[in-house]
């Protein structure tokens, strides 16, 4: 038997039971694949208060030149994220197919994570343009990783799910579980570790699994390059209609998410936080695991839910979030967690329902334009939200020591 022959043997055995088609077949393991993706984006933004002691900020201390510096830093995951959205992974890593580009997204988080692990046990605090250049590894990730896989799965029966879920659980991973090993003591650098070995576990699991099904389905559909993204561009009118209020609401939902989730929250409240209401204080980092487990549970299973749902309109996600940004602005601990908890509800509500919309609507062309242009536009307010978090700090100040 010839060489070629096994091969092919092999790879229809690795894609097809006797009753799947390769289109048909669902990978869960793409949930694995996706969690480290996420896991990265969560250290960037929830460790962020963390690595600002390594580079030198005062504790409490909002408003100095390096802080507004280190925010703008910051906010690089969201702007690398950005333009990687649409442009960047499409001129970048045109050479590559979109199969391959999900390997250089996860080098580069890689990347990222190894170098913020490094600076972060550096005894001396490093300059602060370290920042902007970790930040940025990790935005190339998300912004490519995104919108290629999701054009992927999209091709293999339910596996579009299962990458959705792993994004409120690859945060959770850092929000939740980082949090809770943090208030008993564990360095948050490990998580910058944890995640690094997690992406590099998920490129080996990625070339056994997905990656030689992957190659099959393209052989199947015209190459998509640089030619055909802009050939896409330009029929704008055909496609982005459909898509444009839901690209709207979900470019409001990614500003409060940046600015809220927890964002603001990390510096709003005290060392100590005192629930009145309950009568007992805990610690900054129990208070943060308990605001984040309000968002994990509203985003993982508002997807559960609402991917089951027909395409509601996008305006109930908008009221949602108008009422937990009142809710976040009282400064109240009490309720803290239902904010959280209605903010990602309807990131997650949005983020399952418009990927849906475009799978159905956009099966045979405009898939992947449409999938990074509505990502592009979510990752606008993203960048928005992250780049005033620091004036929205000052000014939270002001608000409590008027309250309070």
């Amino acid at each position: 038997m010839s060489s070629s022959m096994i091969d092919s043997i092999n790879d229809e055995k690795l894609l097809v039971s006797s009753t799947d088609t390769p289109k048909s077949k669902t990978f869960y393991i793409a949930f694995f694949i996706t969690l480290p993706v996420f896991m990265g984006y969560a250290c960037c933004f929830a460790l962020q208060r963390n690595l600002s002691l390594v580079f030198g900020l005062t504790e409490g201390v909002s408003g100095t030149t390096l802080s507004k510096v280190y925010g703008y830093g910051v906010s690089f995951v969201y702007f690398f994220n950005l333009i990687f959205r649409v442009f960047g992974h499409n001129l970048v890593f045109g050479c590559l197919t979109p199969r391959n580009r999900i390997i250089a997204a996860l080098v580069s988080n890689i990347i990222g994570m190894v170098l913020l692990s490094i600076l972060s046990y550096q005894k001396t605090p490093p300059h602060v343009a370290w920042v902007f250049i970790c930040y940025s590894f990790v935005g190339v990730c998300e912004g490519s990783f995104g919108p290629n896989m999701l054009s992927i799965a999209n091709s293999f029966g339910d596996t579009r799910l299962y990458v959705i879920l792993a994004m409120p659980a690859g945060v959770a991973t850092i929000t939740l579980l980082g949090f809770f090993l943090m208030a008993f003591g564990v360095p948050f650098q490990c998580f910058y570790i944890a995640t690094a070995i997690a992406a590099t576990l998920a490129i080996f699991i990625y070339l056994f699994t997905i990656y030689p099904a992957a190659k099959l389905v393209e052989a199947d559909h015209p190459k998509f390059d640089l030619h055909a993204f802009w050939a896409d561009l330009k029929e704008i009118g055909n496609w982005f209609p459909k898509i444009w209020v839901h690209s709207l609401v979900f470019l409001i939902n990614m500003v409060c998410l940046s600015m809220f989730n927890p964002g603001c929250i990390l510096y709003a409240y005290s060392s100590r936080v005192n629930f009145k209401l309950f009568g007992f204080t805990v610690s900054h980092d129990w208070f943060i695991f308990i605001y984040n487990c309000g968002g994990f549970l509203g985003d993982f299973i508002s997807r559960r839910v609402m991917d089951k749902k027909k395409i509601i309109h996008p305006l109930f996600f908008f009221l949602l979030l108008v009422f937990a940004f009142g809710i976040n602005i009282s400064l109240t601990p009490e309720i803290a967690p239902l904010a959280a908890f209605l903010f990602n509800w309807a990131n997650g509500g949005l983020y399952c329902q418009s990927t849906k919309l475009i799978g159905q609507i956009f099966k045979d062309q405009y898939c992947l334009t449409a999938t990074s242009t509505w990502l592009f536009i979510g990752d606008v307010g993203s960048t928005s939200g992250s780049s005033i978090i620091q004036y929205v700090r000052s000014a939270i100040d002001v608000l409590k020591s008027r309250m309070y």
